[in-house]
């Protein structure tokens, strides 16, 4: 279980690779929106190598821009384990996504969860530590910012989706948040859990911070 939980984000480089080889060998015959889906999947895999590993240092942003903690950084409200949930339930749904295609409001709804970390990345961490980047900025700019927008538009171009489409799309984006950000960190909060933030992560932080301040 610890193995999972401190490095799932290197399990998913390597589910990122494979899948990235298998589509450049296989070549499958697959709709637009079809690609649009695997290849935000393959983004978020993108994403996690970069907010955990490349640079890394994610968690202590999470911890101190997104929910303010001053003291425990390293443990509350998010730990590893709690971190580990909130990225691997994301896998799910994002699969999900993949295996129905034509539920295009449940497609749309997970596109609005990849662009919703533009807030976060691009604006709220930045502005809140004066930094011009953070673990996870570039990803999202350069892979979910237009993958996500091409699904928008395909989807409008060809009238994919009612009015009420278009509402589930917006409550998929809130369950999504729900599901994966919200829930797995308030319901395993603990000031005193075993599973800390490893010392890495916190050295990364701090050389990041510590770069990128503005002046």
């Amino acid at each position: 279980m610890k193995i999972i939980i401190n490095n799932w984000y290197r399990f998913g480089a390597v589910i990122l690779i494979i899948m990235a080889a298998l589509l450049a060998v296989m070549r499958p015959d697959l709709t637009q929106i079809q690609w649009l889906l695997i290849a935000n999947f393959m983004a978020l895999l993108a994403h996690q190598v970069e907010e955990y590993q490349f640079p890394g240092g994610a968690p202590m942003f999470i911890n101190r821009v997104v929910y303010d903690e001053r003291q425990l950084t390293d443990r509350y409200p998010g730990n590893t384990l709690s971190i580990c949930l909130v990225n691997t339930s994301a896998w799910v749904i994002y699969v999900i996504s993949i295996v129905l295609p034509h539920v295009y409001w449940l497609g749309l709804g997970v596109m609005l969860f990849s662009l919703f970390q533009i807030l976060g990345h691009l604006v709220e961490m930045n502005i809140k530590l004066k930094i011009w980047y953070n673990p996870g900025l570039a990803t999202t700019m350069v892979l979910f910012l237009p993958i996500g927008w091409r699904y928008i538009a395909v989807i409008v171009a060809n009238d994919l989706l009612s009015g009420w489409g278009w509402l589930f799309g917006g409550l998929m984006l809130i369950i999504c948040i729900l599901v994966t950000i919200v829930m797995p960190v308030q319901v395993l909060k603990n000031k005193k859990t075993p599973y800390v933030i490893s010392d890495w992560q916190i050295v990364r932080f701090a050389s990041l911070t510590r770069k990128g301040s503005s002046k």
